[in-house]
């Protein structure tokens, strides 16, 4: 379960919360190109009523779904899909996730994505081993290891590419 929040939490969400820089004028249904018309079709009755910065984010989402290949909006959609099955308490949780996620530095969120990388490549008996040896541990000795973790990552600098 935790694994689908992060993945919603990376994938989707987002979405929702990426500033708006919006060059086309989205305030008039007719302005909007057929194709992006087209995926939002569910809109159209609705669209002049709907805010300014709702308008954006949708003609924005439906940009990014139209240059999707298939397999991509598969994914997408199966994504959507569990993130609409979420209840409200699990979808407020999750936002509080990523805005606590984006207020950390830059090279601190690089770090915790190329960590959460490196666990996916791992196979997933190596990946239930980890989190059972980690389940296993004392509070105490969990303590110590999210400090000494902590610590590493105030210590290390970021690398630069060569």
């Amino acid at each position: 379960m935790k694994r689908l929040f992060f993945l919603v939490f990376i994938l989707i969400v987002p979405i929702l919360f990426l500033p708006l820089s919006l060059k086309a004028e989205v305030n008039d249904w007719e302005s909007l190109s057929p194709e992006v018309r087209q995926v939002l079709q569910q809109f159209e009755g609705d669209w002049q009523s709907l805010p300014e910065q709702r308008k954006q984010n949708l003609v924005k989402g439906a940009n990014r779904w139209l240059s999707m290949n298939d397999e991509q909006k598969q994914v997408a959609s199966q994504r959507f899909k569990k993130w609409q099955s979420l209840s409200p308490e699990q979808r407020a949780n999750l936002k509080k996730r990523l805005h606590r996620f984006r207020s950390l530095p830059l090279d601190t969120q690089k770090r915790l994505r190329d960590t959460f990388r490196q666990f996916k490549n791992l196979t997933p008996d190596q990946r239930k081993k980890l989190r059972q040896k980690f389940r296993n541990l004392s509070p105490e000795k969990r303590q110590q290891l999210l400090k000494r973790m902590q610590q590493r990552l105030k210590k290390k600098k970021p690398r630069r590419r060569q």
